[in-house]
């Protein structure tokens, strides 16, 4: 009878986890690449879309949670998040000046793109969101970077975002 009851418990608390981890949406995405091939991803998400409320959040490296990481990390990231994840912070997203000399190294083109759930307002209310990149760094002269806030400000956030993802991962 008790273990009939530890059974159930367990089921439903298990069921409650699972309705739970349903709410969460992708917040931030990052993405290497060699060439077109995605080779390894980091997901940051939260239960709320909008970075200026309350929040819980998991963070996933190839689609496995990961475990250990503080509270003060992830609300770093939330509010990194901030400047870049709509048109009146980012100023909009744009291409950077292509590189004026030849890279003549072979293999594939590395890279990382980071995505970021942007919001679009209407009457201080979030109309729509979508997955969107912001910001991409090369690790070698094969890739071109695609892109960039236009405010130097939501640049500098992109890139610390960027930069705490890789250092959690690493």
């Amino acid at each position: 009878m008790i273990s009939r009851t530890i059974c159930l418990s367990l089921l439903l608390l298990s069921a409650l986890a699972n309705a739970v981890d349903d709410h969460y949406k992708l917040l931030l995405s990052m993405k290497h690449y060699d060439d077109d091939q995605v080779v390894k991803e980091v997901n940051f998400y939260g239960t709320r879309i909008d970075p200026s409320e309350m929040d819980r959040f998991k963070l996933t490296v190839d689609g496995v949670e990961i475990d250990a990481v503080n509270y003060s990390t992830y609300q770093r990231l939330n509010e990194l998040r901030r400047s870049f994840s709509d048109d009146a912070f980012s100023q909009g997203i744009q291409l950077p000046e292509p590189e004026r000399w030849k890279c003549k190294l072979g293999g594939p083109a590395k890279g990382i793109i980071l995505e970021a759930r942007y919001l679009t307002y209407q009457d201080h209310h979030i109309i729509h969101d979508e997955m969107r990149p912001v910001y991409d760094q090369a690790w070698n002269c094969l890739y071109q970077p695609r892109y960039q806030p236009v405010n130097n400000r939501a640049r500098e956030a992109a890139r610390g975002a960027l930069e705490t993802l890789r250092t959690i991962t690493e």
